[in-house]
């Protein structure tokens, strides 16, 4: 999986580094350089099952957890909302980049594929582009925005912390925590059913 940095250059998702600024979409829906600040997951080994989403016209394909969301519209002109990847079907449109700028895709086929390893990025935006789709930065939570709000403090502390540390593998503590008050205070299907065995197991 690729993302654009600044420059133009594409880089692997696993070779990001905290302060740099990849391809994303702002809250109205504009093509940007957001700063990449951590991994809210970081999988290098284990073998895990994504579902590949493809477009034609443009052809795209993007391959995500079953439990990551993505933005999504009913056709070419609804407005797009973040649902989890297991959801998403052809037929449905998805927001791509061609020329500069984000245009709906139709997507042609949705299928299931196992690989190794999985990375999830998080930006200030809390959206990235990775393989020319645009995708949210998170997962497991069906709401997009009220995850791009509870992740403001870690975005502030990462902010301040600075960019010389090594993140080491797994899910970020920060992640963690707020399942633990997820758990709390939303109903139980305001989480993907991998909630529990990510964070239960």
């Amino acid at each position: 999986a690729l993302t654009t940095l600044e420059s133009g250059t594409k880089i692997p998702l696993w070779a990001l580094k905290p302060g740099q600024k990849v391809q994303a979409m702002d809250a109205q829906g504009h093509l940007v350089y957001s700063e990449f600040l951590a991994f809210l997951d970081k999988a290098v080994s284990p073998r895990t099952a994504f579902h590949v989403v493809e477009t034609q016209d443009p052809p795209r394909r993007l391959a995500l957890t079953a439990a990551h969301l993505l933005f999504v519209g009913e056709n070419a002109t609804a407005p797009m909302k973040t649902i989890f990847a297991s959801l998403v079907q052809p037929g449905q449109y998805v927001l791509v980049t061609e020329g500069g700028r984000l245009q709906p895709a139709r997507i042609a086929a949705v299928s299931l594929q196992v690989d190794v390893g999985a990375y999830a990025p998080l930006t200030s935006h809390g959206t990235l582009v990775v393989d020319e789709v645009v995708a949210s930065c998170f997962a497991l939570v069906r709401d997009h925005h009220l995850a791009q709000w509870a992740f403001g403090p870690l975005r502030l502390y990462h902010h301040w912390a600075g960019r010389d540390w090594t993140q080491p593998e797994g899910v970020h503590w920060y992640s963690v925590l707020l399942y633990r008050l997820g758990q709390m205070f939303l109903a139980s299907d305001s989480f993907h059913q991998l909630a529990t065995v990510q964070f239960e197991s």
